[in-house]
């Protein structure tokens, strides 16, 4: 959804603050970047390339935080110092093997340092202490409101869902450290061992600094704040093909390099580890943490079977543009999405409304729209929702807040690939409207039409006419029909 830059700048500085079951979260060792994650299987070390069954990711991967609908506060803004507190020494032995780890990795992947890496090392109470003080400065009180407020109107979280509190305990729940692609520098959470775990995130991590060195994320890519506030599909694509490359390689040198004691280490670690925080998070969040890496990976797995590494190369140079693409990799990179565009609605009504957010659901959030609501009673089944969501051509929404009433105004509007899906999706929509809303007011016999003059969200209409779908939530009935013959105007006069 808009502002879903979160996943990309935190692809871009890579921060690792790892909160699932399965999920790297090593306090006694250093652990580095980018939330990532590790194979549960049992690979044997060889030569040459392992089996690609080896590459299927574990069930619960590890994760960056979330792609939510703000730019929550970020660890370092463009002009901010990251971490001021005096670095500690890197101990000579795991220094020996970050060194050999990045060879290896070199390798493997087939692309060459450009220039030397740059460490910094530091305590876990530094870095928890620069998290807690300094990654929420920028988030006021105002913003979290908001993105509460479009939260709740799409039925992700509840209205008195504490997300500033969430973040907090989230992101402090374990603390690993960061690659900073403006500064090119590593930083580092040293404790007491550099064991399986820290030593396969170290080769998931280095292969960051190779995509930023020879593809350049932040420009090159286009992973930078101002354009992912306004391309947020693009760079939520861009981001699963970065992690999705990063585990394959990760795969690979675990299978080829790792040792037996590494795989011990690892299956140790995910014996023991939990993260409650992380385990309470809203459904949508995890299924959203979780998006980058394992369906990153399956989209990556197709380019390398095609190709090998040459092959996910390429794509940096051609990357794909929305999450249709990556959750089917076979439409990549030809089906582009269709443009949708929304009018301003701000003086549709007889009062002022502030507009709090807008942009593209995409194919991914309609399915986490439909399978991960708040509530598990409006839920649809994950395969009927993937299914419903998988004929998306195209959308644009646009989240309003009416002062007067307090109440929020939302319009969707999504177009399909042809007139079966769109009656899936409509089919689809329907049963998730009339779980979370209840019995409609009035109900087209063709399903067209169907509007809840009364609900906790306020009024709801939702039509389907050729291959477009209209969801509209607006204080009242009355205020739900014009915000949608505006809409349906600006169509008419050749806008879309």
């Amino acid at each position: 959804m808009n502002k879903r830059i979160l996943i990309s700048l935190l692809v871009l500085l890579t921060i690792s603050f790892v909160c699932a079951a399965s999920i790297l979260c090593f306090t006694g060792g250093i652990f580095l970047l980018g939330g990532d994650r590790l194979v549960s299987e049992q690979l044997q070390p060889g030569s040459g390339q392992p089996p690609l069954a080896t590459f299927t990711p574990s069930p619960t991967p590890q994760v960056t935080p979330p792609s939510l609908l703000h730019p929550t506060p970020t660890l370092a803004d463009e002009t901010r110092v990251l971490l001021t507190p005096s670095p500690v020494p890197l101990d000579p032995v795991v220094l020996s093997q970050m060194e050999q780890i990045e060879r290896q990795v070199s390798r493997l992947r087939g692309l060459n340092p450009l220039q030397p890496v740059k460490r910094h090392v530091y305590s876990p109470d530094d870095l928890r202490r620069h998290v807690e003080e300094e990654f929420f400065i920028d988030y006021l009180p105002d913003e979290v409101a908001d993105d509460v407020r479009v939260l709740t109107a799409f039925g992700l979280v509840e209205a008195d869902f504490d997300l500033h509190q969430f973040y907090l305990d989230l992101y402090s729940e374990q603390i690993a450290g960061f690659y900073d692609s403006k500064t090119k520098e590593m930083y580092i959470v040293q404790g007491e061992s550099f064991s399986g775990p820290e030593r396969s995130t170290y080769a998931h991590e280095f292969t960051h600094v190779l995509q930023d060195q020879h593809f350049d994320l932040r420009d090159g890519l286009n992973l930078n704040r101002e354009y992912c506030q306004k391309n947020t599909e693009y760079c939520a694509a861009v981001t699963a093909l970065i992690e999705g490359d990063a585990v394959l390689t990760e795969q690979h040198w675990l299978y080829i390099y790792g040792s037996p004691q590494d795989r011990l280490e690892i299956e140790a670690f995910y014996e023991d580890y939990r993260s409650p925080v992380y385990d309470q998070a809203p459904s949508f969040m995890r299924e959203d943490f979780a998006f980058p890496y394992l369906e990153g990976v399956e989209f990556v797995l197709t380019l390398f079977e095609a190709g090998e590494f040459a092959a996910i190369d390429a794509a940096y140079l051609n990357p794909p543009i929305s999450t249709e693409m990556i959750l089917h990799p076979e439409k990549y990179p030809h089906e582009l999405p269709v443009d949708v565009w929304l009018p301003d609605f701000n003086q549709v009504l007889d009062r002022p409304l502030r507009e709090l957010d807008r942009g593209v659901m995409g194919e991914w959030y309609t399915y986490l729209l439909l399978a991960h609501g708040r509530d598990e009673a409006f839920r649809l089944p994950e395969d009927d929702a993937r299914q419903a969501a998988a004929g998306w051509g195209g959308d644009a929404y646009a989240v309003y807040w009416d002062e007067t009433v307090d109440q929020v105004v939302l319009v969707l509007s999504m177009l399909w690939d042809n007139q079966a899906e769109a009656r899936e999706f409509q089919n689809a929509i329907q049963s998730y409207a009339g779980l979370r809303f209840g019995r409609p007011t009035t109900l087209d016999p063709n399903g067209l039409f169907t509007t809840w003059e009364s609900t906790p969200d306020g009024a709801v209409i939702l039509s389907s006419s050729g291959l477009e779908t209209l969801w509209v939530i607006a204080p009242t009935l009355s205020d739900a029909h014009t915000i949608m013959q505006a809409v349906i105007a600006f169509e008419s006069a050749g806008v879309r």
